[in-house]
């Protein structure tokens, strides 16, 4: 529960940082969902959010699986 609760906060603590309103730049305005694609500013991050999640998912995927056998 403590894990949870410390993961949260901290979630919640940086959602400033990554909400910063801002002009677009490059092709996109900063409201289209093109723009986090095509900069790399944007695009890194989105990346590296999108890797962990998925390994977190694998990762208690795997250690259910062999809580269950």
């Amino acid at each position: 529960m403590f894990r949870k609760a410390l993961l949260l906060s901290s979630a919640l603590l940086s959602l400033p940082l990554i909400t910063q309103a801002h002009d677009g730049h490059g092709f996109f305005h900063g409201n289209e969902f093109a723009h986090y694609l095509s900069s790399p500013g944007h695009a890194i991050p989105l990346a590296l959010v999108a890797a962990v999640s998925i390994l977190l998912i694998a990762y208690r995927k795997w250690n259910r699986a062999g809580r269950d056998v």
